[in-house]
């Protein structure tokens, strides 16, 4: 079947984030909830709170196949405390911690708006990305302030839709909203165990993009993530049109 539709994951594909001092964002968390909840923590008191809250995100992203948003991360996060705060202020440092990436932008990838534009003219393109703190409000935001979000004829964040990647109504609620097959489309994204693995699961062709991230993290500790193989890599994003014009035609090996 001809490739009619592409899907771009968001992380490490079209946009490189930003070095942080995470020292001094976690010193700003602390103070923030200390003001708020009339409570006092020492640094490794709090910091070993973070923790929790950052392997149980992990444990439900890759166990339930969902993301937890800001104000259950900080739930989770005030329950290692023994402290809570105030609907409000809950509410409000949540806010603050989504919006912490507007402080610190990312990068767009190399190549990415031109190729966008270029595949645009001729498939019909979506998004489909996993969130982390930051919501898909906010990552629909940075599309717009880039000015790629004209390109997209879709975007499936996992806040909005309760599921993450490689649970596959991430990918078929977007290959529906495109109106295309999965034997008719590639997703193109950076991690092995979540992109590639969930793309294939559907019937999609995908590609590992490893221009960002070689997805080192996750697949040396991962076994799952070793055993998946992508059916391309690519270090550019420019290697896809050629990529996409030797596909076109040719059958879907991995679903033979």
């Amino acid at each position: 079947m001809t490739i009619t539709a592409i899907t771009f994951d968001f992380w490490a594909t079209i946009y490189k984030s930003k070095t942080v001092d995470y020292t001094e964002r976690l010193l700003a968390l602390q103070n923030m909830v200390q003001a708020r909840s009339s409570a006092e923590f020492d640094s490794d008191q709090f910091k070993a709170a973070v923790r929790t809250a950052r392997h149980n995100w992990s444990r439900v992203w890759m166990e339930e196949h969902r993301t937890i948003p800001a104000d259950e991360w900080l739930g989770l996060m005030l329950e290692a405390l023994d402290t809570s705060l105030a609907p409000a202020d809950l509410a409000e440092v949540a806010q603050h911690m989504e919006n912490s990436v507007l402080d610190d932008l990312p990068s767009l990838a190399p190549d990415i708006r031109e190729i966008l534009a270029d595949l645009s003219r001729n498939h019909k393109l979506a998004v489909i990305s996993d969130t982390g703190i930051t919501p898909g409000r906010i990552l629909r935001q940075l599309l717009i302030q880039d000015g790629i979000d004209r390109y997209f004829s879709h975007l499936t964040f996992s806040d909005e839709i309760g599921r993450s990647k490689p649970h596959a109504s991430a990918f078929l609620t977007t290959l529906a909203a495109l109106g295309a097959k999965p034997a008719q489309a590639v997703h193109v994204g950076d991690l092995l165990r979540t992109d590639i693995a969930g793309a294939q699961a559907v019937g999609m062709r995908a590609v590992q993009y490893t221009g960002i991230s070689k997805d080192d993290w996750i697949a040396a500790t991962d076994d799952p993530a070793q055993a998946v193989v992508p059916d391309a890599v690519i270090s550019r994003h420019r290697e896809l049109i050629p990529l996409l014009s030797r596909w076109n035609g040719t059958p879907l090996a991995h679903c033979s």
